[in-house]
């Protein structure tokens, strides 16, 4: 919930922690997920605090729920969780902070979900020259459990908050504002619904978008796991008991940016406890049908071997070829065959692996091959004149091209490295040179 009408609003910050030293009075927001929703305005005003002294703070998400009434207490976590989620869900949320028609206030997160940031963009261009001053935006775990222990606790006027894990905030879907009354219809034609008179300042984004509560959640279980690997919790998206005891005790200030985790530079531990290298690899296909595979791999590794649908097709060795090339010629066309790429040392130990899928048919064939750590590319292959572009989703969440930074790839593929591992389901959708979808394709496969 956004400040009450009225109150002066401040000029946007940059994503430090905060970038002035002067005493502010940094606000707090108690609008709640709409299943707490009662008809009133839950308004919070916080106590005068320096961001000076929000900057030195270095206690516990408990302390800060104790000692301030500013979710600022806990913007380095909240800001890793952020880049947690984008790792996991690569093009799923957008900055909304910069646009000059915008002006946020110094505790917001400025992210939403791609759908809903988009859809803002175009509201704003329906009253060009007006500013939109937004009071919250995405919320994250631990700015929802402060909320909500202020709540409990009767501390900073908070009457009223949801349970972390069940804000809508938590989804990146909402956005509470002033002056709602002037910014309502543009916002309606942009697919925004506003809650009425039980919260005027908040409006939804409810023409795309997905649920992302657990994803939070999820990405704070990830986080304390990787800074505390000898207390371990469940990575479940469920805000339970043991979730709850290690957001207490989290540092408000964040984990120290060891930064998202898309995958290791060095050695691996894969969920089956086998430590392995990762294999990029590739594959060209000759106009006679034939196949050439080619791989790139670690110095230790000294064979590959090329599996598909679990037939060995051939082995390279370094001694024979660098790239560990083979030929091979498929005698069965078929489509979503799945490739594995083992590579051994010189004692024969199996140390590095990659895996994708591969069309052996002639027409047009969609690929997924490892291009490095938890990295994979997913494109097409002879495809028709008439495909200028593809776009992919990855579980529904858009990838955006990591080679050309597009959403769109005009390059027929998609490379982006994937956080979250385990069975993914691609949907690749094509797309003439006059920007209208010619059909889509879909796969399914388990990225180790």
């Amino acid at each position: 919930m956004g400040n009450a009408q009225g109150l002066v609003m401040l000029r946007p910050y940059p994503l430090s922690l905060f970038s002035v030293a002067a005493v502010l009075p940094l606000l707090v927001f108690g609008c709640n997920g709409g299943e707490l929703h009662g008809g009133d305005e839950y308004h919070g005003e916080g106590v005068e605090e320096s961001s000076e002294e929000l900057r030195e703070f270095n206690g516990t998400v408990e302390e800060a729920a104790r000692r301030f009434c500013s979710t600022g207490a806990v913007r380095g976590l909240a800001l890793e969780i952020v880049d947690e989620i984008r790792a996991m869900r690569p093009g799923l949320l957008e900055a909304v902070d910069g646009h000059p028609q915008i002006s946020l206030a110094p505790v917001v997160i400025p992210y939403l979900q791609a759908p809903a940031a988009r859809a803002l963009r175009r509201a704003l261009e329906r009253r060009r020259g007006s500013v939109l001053a937004v009071n919250s935006v995405l919320r994250t775990l631990p700015q929802q459990y402060l909320l909500y222990r202020w709540y409990q606790t009767g501390r900073c006027g908070i009457p009223l908050a949801a349970p972390p894990g069940r804000s809508n905030h938590e989804t990146a879907l909402a956005i509470d504002i002033e002056s709602h009354g002037a910014w309502r219809n543009a916002l309606e034609a942009e697919g925004f619904s506003w809650l009425g008179s039980r919260d005027p300042v908040h409006f939804d984004y409810v023409e795309g978008g997905s649920d992302l509560r657990t994803l939070s959640v999820l990405a704070f279980q990830r986080l304390w796991n990787r800074h505390h690997p000898e207390d371990r919790i469940a990575e479940d998206g469920i805000y339970g008991a043991q979730t709850e005891s290690r957001l207490r005790q989290a540092p408000a200030q964040g984990f120290g940016r060891m930064g998202p985790r898309g995958g290791t530079t060095g050695d691996d531990e894969r969920a089956d406890g086998v430590r392995r290298l990762p294999i990029a690899f590739a594959w060209r296909r000759d106009s006679g049908g034939a196949y050439t595979f080619t791989a790139q791999a670690d110095r230790r590794v000294e064979a590959i071997d090329y599996v598909v649908d679990g037939h060995l097709i051939g082995r390279g060795r370094r001694a024979e070829s660098p790239n560990f090339a083979i030929r091979y010629t498929f005698q069965v066309a078929a489509s979503d065959r799945k490739i594995e790429v083992n590579g051994y040392d010189a004692r024969g130990r199996l140390i590095a692996r990659g895996v994708g899928l591969i069309d052996t048919i002639p027409g047009t064939g969609v690929y997924v091959r490892m291009t490095g750590d938890a990295e994979y590319e997913i494109g097409l292959e002879r495809a028709p004149a008439g495909v200028a572009a593809i776009e992919v989703d990855a579980d529904g969440f858009p990838v955006v091209d990591g080679a050309s930074g597009a959403r769109r790839s005009t390059r027929l593929a998609v490379q982006s490295r994937f956080n979250l591992l385990g069975r993914r389901n691609f949907e690749i959708r094509t797309y003439g040179s006059d920007g209208r979808l010619r059909g889509t394709l879909r796969r399914s496969i388990v990225l180790e």
